[in-house]
């Protein structure tokens, strides 16, 4: 069994692999070493795989690398599946990366955009000959909300759960309104823009805010919420045989 940590900025997913097909995926919003150790007491884990974009619990690392036979934490000198494009590879975000390799793993040989609608918007192209060219980064839903009303002297902090209406018929839902559907009409003009150079580009929508985007958008996506799993769990494989 294999087991996929990947720490984000506001949640820590694990998720379980057998025989390369996902089992489950937990969330949870702290991440140490009583809840590795309670988790490893649970699980018979052969292998396992931890990326971050924040700073670690050395506690938790430490019983990792302790508690399971094969440990890889995965930085940029990692070996992975994919070239990279990048000007500055080692500033590349390791969750764009592993989202790249889950995308190839299920779209080979064709050009494929990513979408990662987190904390910030990532959008990522990968060639049709597994290159990794670059990509763009935007703030997300969240985060714009937040920026109305640090920004402005009179916009409240509202949730951007409640009604989405196309306008906006009182502050707090035209605030909502224009960061939902901000978001949705510039991953449109991403894939409307795209497609011109890259006709049969794939287009994969994942991150915490997929779904509730992937209703705004019209153009055909596909959604994965799981598509950095699926990539950490492929650069696992990539690295326990080394």
């Amino acid at each position: 069994m294999n087991l996929i940590i990947d720490q984000g900025n506001s949640v820590t997913k694990m998720a379980l692999f057998q025989a390369g097909q996902l089992q489950n995926v937990g969330y949870y919003p702290q991440w140490d070493s009583a809840t590795m150790a309670r988790f490893l007491d649970e699980h018979p884990i052969n292998a396992a795989i931890f990326s971050t974009v924040t700073t670690p619990d050395d506690e938790a690392l430490m019983l990792l690398k302790q508690r399971v036979p094969v440990f890889v934490q995965f930085d940029h000198s990692s070996h992975i599946p994919i070239q990279i494009g990048y000007a500055t590879p080692h500033t590349l975000g390791l969750d764009r990366i592993a989202a790249v390799v889950g995308a190839l793993m299920q779209q080979p040989g064709v050009p494929v955009l990513i979408v990662d609608a987190g904390t910030c918007v990532t959008y990522d192209l990968l060639t049709a000959d597994g290159t990794f060219v670059g990509g763009n980064i935007a703030p997300g839903i969240r985060l714009r909300l937040l920026a109305m009303h640090e920004h402005t002297g009179k916009l409240p902090h509202i949730s951007d759960e409640g009604e989405i209406p196309e306008i906006g018929f009182s502050t707090e839902t035209a605030m909502r309104a224009g960061a939902i559907l901000g978001v949705a009409y510039e991953i449109e003009g991403y894939i409307a823009r795209l497609r011109e150079t890259y006709p049969e580009l794939f287009v994969f929508l994942t991150g915490g805010d997929a779904l509730k985007l992937a209703a705004k958008i019209k153009s055909r996506i596909f959604v994965d919420e799981n598509l950095v799993l699926t990539g950490l769990n492929r650069i696992l494989q990539e690295n326990a045989k080394i």
